[in-house]
Parts: C-alpha cells; sequence; structure tokens
C-alpha cells in the first residue's frame, strides 16, 4: 500500500470526523459502530499481526517498545493539558486539547510512514488507525462549534480540522530525515511501538459507556464484528497462527465475537460529562 493513500485516508477521517460533529444528533448509531470497529480493529491488528512479529524477530524485549507505544498518548495529553485541564476555561481547554490532538497526529503520520517505508504499511492497520481518528477530530470539531456560537464556527471547524490533517501529513515526510537502513534495523521495534499505540484505545473504551439505547448497542456490537472481521484478513498467513489446530481457532473467534457482544449488550459504565 502506498503511503499517499494511506495518508489520504487519514486526511479523510479527519475530514469525516468533521462531518460526524455537524450532524452529531443524526448520527448516534453510526458513531456507536464506528467506535466500536475502531477499538475491536485495532487492538486485533496490534495482537494477531504487529506483535507477534515483532516478538518473533526481538523476542521478549518487543513488549517494551509496545508499552512504550501504549503509554506515550496518555502522557503527551497529561504534559499537554494537565491534571487541571479540564477546569480551565473553555477557550484554554480547546487550544490545550488541540495541541495534543495535533501532537497525537504527528505521531500517527510518522507511524504509516516508517511502515511505508519498511514495507510493512497495509490496509486493515491504516483503516484502524483512521476508524481511531474520527472521534478524536470530532471532539474536536465539536468544542470548536460550542466555543464559536455563530456564523464563524463553521469556518472556525474547517481551520482546526486542516490543521490536524497537516500535521498528520508533516508527521508522515517528516520520517524522510531518517535513513531507510537506519528504520529497517529498527523494524520490529516500530511494529511494536505501533501496536501499542493502536492498543492505547482500549484504555478509554474497553468497557462501553453513554446512553444505552437500542440503536447505539446494535451500532456497537456490528462496528465490532466488522473490526474483528478486517483485522483477520491475512491471518492465516501468519506463521504462529498455522501452528494453531483449526478446531481451536474457531473457538477463538467464537470467544472474541462473544466478548465483542457482551461489551455491545452488557453492562455499561457512566459517560463522563465536561466540567
Amino acid at each position: 500500500m502506498s503511503l499517499a493513500f494511506g495518508v489520504l485516508l487519514l486526511a479523510l477521517a479527519v475530514m469525516l470526523g468533521g462531518i460526524a460533529a455537524l450532524f452529531r444528533h443524526r448520527s448516534e448509531g453510526a458513531m456507536s459502530a464506528l467506535r466500536t470497529f475502531a477499538l475491536v480493529g485495532a487492538a486485533s491488528i496490534a495482537l494477531l499481526h504487529l506483535l507477534p512479529e515483532a516478538l518473533g524477530e526481538i523476542g521478549w524485549p518487543a513488549l517494551l517498545a509496545a508499552v512504550a507505544g501504549f503509554l506515550a498518548p496518555a502522557l503527551l495529553e497529561r504534559l499537554v493539558v494537565g491534571e487541571a485541564g479540564a477546569h480551565r476555561t473553555p477557550t484554554t481547554a480547546l487550544a490545550m486539547g488541540y495541541a495534543a490532538v495535533l501532537a497525537h497526529q504527528f505521531g500517527e503520520g510518522a507511524a504509516v510512514a516508517s511502515l511505508s517505508r519498511v514495507g510493512q504499511l497495509t490496509l486493515p492497520v491504516v483503516l484502524a488507525l483512521a476508524a481511531h481518528t474520527v472521534p478524536l477530530a470530532m471532539v474536536v470539531a465539536i468544542q470548536v462549534l460550542e466555543v464559536r456560537v455563530g456564523t464563524g464556527g463553521k469556518r472556525a471547524m474547517s481551520a482546526a480540522l486542516a490543521g490536524i490533517a497537516l500535521a498528520t501529513v508533516v508527521g508522515a515526510f517528516a520520517t524522510r530525515l531518517v535513513d531507510l537502513e537506519r528504520l529497517e534495523a529498527v523494524e520490529p521495534w516500530l511494529l511494536s511501538a505501533v501496536a501499542g499505540l493502536l492498543l492505547h484505545a482500549l484504555s478509554h473504551e474497553a468497557v462501553a459507556s453513554g446512553p444505552a439505547t437500542t440503536v447505539s448497542r446494535a451500532g456497537e456490537a456490528v462496528g465490532g464484528l466488522l473490526g474483528l472481521a478486517l483485522a483477520t484478513i491475512g491471518i492465516d498467513e501468519e506463521e504462529w497462527v498455522q501452528q494453531i489446530p483449526f478446531q481451536l481457532q474457531i473457538v477463538a473467534l467464537v470467544v472474541v465475537a462473544g466478548l465483542i457482544l457482551l461489551r455491545s449488550y452488557g453492562p455499561r459504565r457512566a459517560a463522563e460529562h465536561p466540567h
């Protein structure tokens, strides 16, 4: 898969987040499906594709890079926003939150470009990242619309989303400053770090939250099953999967599908309300 197409998909995800913000009161089921698709797809690709390959090349130290990738977004948010960020004025909170999203997208662009240069960029990986980008862009767009109430709100939202897309592009091209041979040398560590980056979504969405309507629950179930289907594309070619009996593979898929349905139709945690 080409880098240009991958970056284009991430940019389109930002645009989709803006559209979802404008029609957020009509897109409950779609957003529920998208969030769960992103969660399941990202976690499955990380655990079934990227991390096993890295473990096969460098062994257990790959887990250290995965942990670093998992913790990096949360540490970045804490550094940019701080513990008191939620109690600041809406404009200040928006500015700091926006800076964190820009840094996040810069990192995703760099990850996509790095995978492309070592021949590991695939459509499922990009789709998982893009699906995770849509809610982020949507949150930024909603905050801008709430701060800039009036006729200038949509223009401000468009400018903010353009900045997010630009940060992704800049992150992708920044990797050209790194020598290809050096990238290939750290490829297993890179795969592990990207796996951790994909897994960090679990810290936010492992347990469903928000309104438990019939539409949202159905959307989450469908999105989760589609995310699982995406992650299983080409998995039969993985060497470690071929060592598992076929019957056990089927059982594992059924268990994971059951967990997805349990998340969608089981107990929910209370949604967090902004201060």
